[in-house]
């Protein structure tokens, strides 16, 4: 994202700020008018891309789950049940969109990797503040050893990690996108080339009749015995001296 998207940053600072991003802290499951409220807080645009946070689920989590969780939150968030309530509409179609990036066992399983990779990063996070605190020779004792501060930090990193993931996949689209509008406008040049040919090929049959009777006409000139025109005769050796001293004496004539 870029620095400057207000959005973004408005997301990174829910990131580190709100207390409720654990949902321990939320009731569960969380009444119908919360439930939509959490999907359009500030930053939400990023937020809601970790399938997690939005279905309230944890990391390791089975099909089984991730399909009774969402039949819970999409009737927490229909629009039936918020009287026309437009967010709710959004609210259902953000819930929507994060079930089905786990409704199958390959995309549970690619969620699951992108989980790994954040615990990776809090757990490299981790080591480098204690070689920090260990070189300054003080107790080698951080926050996240606390298992509640671990899982927001791990549940932030874990956002931040789809954001970056859906980022990613939003460039090789567009990517995707343009090199198929190169491809199509290819293939339509040559179509029109191919088209082209076709037309410069069928009028070069049509003036083969042409052709042909041209050429008859001529064979037919020839076998009636007309004379060639007649060549033009070489100028001899001799004539050419002749000439040659002719000219020599007007040119010395001229020139006295």
């Amino acid at each position: 994202a870029n620095a400057t998207d207000v959005h973004y940053q408005a997301f990174m600072s829910e990131l580190l700020a709100v207390d409720e991003f654990g949902h321990e802290a939320l009731p569960f499951p969380p009444s119908p008018q919360a439930a939509v409220d959490r999907l359009h807080r500030p930053g939400g645009e990023y937020l809601n891309m970790n399938p997690y946070y939005v279905l309230l689920l944890d990391p390791g989590c089975t099909i089984d789950e991730v399909k009774a969780q969402f039949r819970r939150m999409s009737l927490q968030v229909h629009p039936d049940k918020h009287g026309g309530d437009p967010r709710a509409g959004t609210a259902f179609e953000v819930v929507r969109k994060a079930y089905e990036k786990m409704d199958d066992a390959s995309k549970l399983d690619l969620c699951n990797r992108i989980c790994l990779g954040a615990q990776k990063r809090v757990d490299e996070k981790v080591k480098q503040a204690r070689r920090a605190l260990k070189k300054e020779g003080k107790p080698e004792v951080v926050p996240e050893d606390t298992p509640s501060v671990y899982r927001k930090v791990l549940r932030q990193f874990t956002s931040k990690m789809f954001v970056e993931f859906e980022q990613r996949r939003q460039q090789l689209h567009e990517r995707d996108e343009r090199e198929k509008k190169r491809k199509a406008e290819e293939a339509q040049l040559d179509a029109e080339a191919a088209k082209q040919r076709v037309k410069e090929e069928r009028a070069w049959e049509r003036s083969r009749q042409k052709r042909v009777a041209g050429w008859r006409a001529w064979s037919s000139n020839s076998a009636r015995g007309l004379k060639k025109p007649p060549a033009v005769k070489a100028e001899g050796q001799d004539e050419r001296k002749n000439n040659f001293e002719d000219r020599g004496v007007e040119w010395r004539r001229d020139w006295r």
